[in-house]
């Protein structure tokens, strides 16, 4: 009898035990829609995780631009100096990890050099096309190819031209990837 009681005692308490691991704490069905694991808002979190480090450079451009006016003034050595100013190292090149912006002028000597070790620790470079004549929407972006070597890899490269900026990534094969193509919209002036 005594083994008997032992055993639905047993039963008795795994039973419980297994019961209120299945249900949680049992607040699921008391929280408010709000609350941060709710399914929209888990899936929210999951669109701002998918982003490509190509859109995520996307956003700084956008700002640079507006910061600088850049549509009405044209101040590429200004976007420069702002991207560098509000970048805050979080594009993370995936393979090297290096987190650094390099914004240079297509008509810099850097250009010439045929070893581009610099760009080992960078995870966005920048390129601004100053001649205030290139446009993006005459430009057959298949042709447009700036450092395929093998640490380019997870890199993510800017061209900036008069009417928009062509983004996109290296992948690990030095193809591109994730590529964006944004054109900047003149702002109207109210009078």
């Amino acid at each position: 009898m005594v083994k008997v009681k032992s055993i639905l005692i047993a039963i008795i308490i795994c039973a419980v035990s297994l019961l209120s691991a299945c249900s949680g704490n049992g607040e699921g069905s008391n929280q408010p829609s709000s609350v941060s694991n709710s399914p929209q808002n888990i899936h929210e979190t999951a669109d701002k995780k998918e982003k490509t480090n190509a859109e995520r450079f996307l956003e700084y451009v956008k700002e640079a631009a507006y910061l600088r006016k850049f549509t009405e003034t044209g101040d590429y050595a200004g976007i420069g100096i702002t991207l560098h100013d509000i970048y805050k190292d979080d594009i993370v090149n995936p393979y090297t990890g290096g987190s650094s912006i390099y914004v240079m002028n297509r008509t810099r000597t850097y250009m010439k050099n045929k070893n581009m070790s610099v760009t080992k620790g960078y995870g966005v470079d920048c390129v601004l096309i100053d001649d205030y004549m290139t446009q993006l929407k005459k430009i057959d972006t298949n042709e447009v190819v700036y450092c395929v070597n093998p640490e380019s890899k997870g890199m993510v490269f800017a061209f900036w031209f008069i009417d928009g900026v062509y983004i996109y990534e290296i992948d690990e094969n030095g193809n591109k990837i994730n590529e964006i193509k944004h054109f900047f919209e003149k702002e109207n002036k109210e009078e």
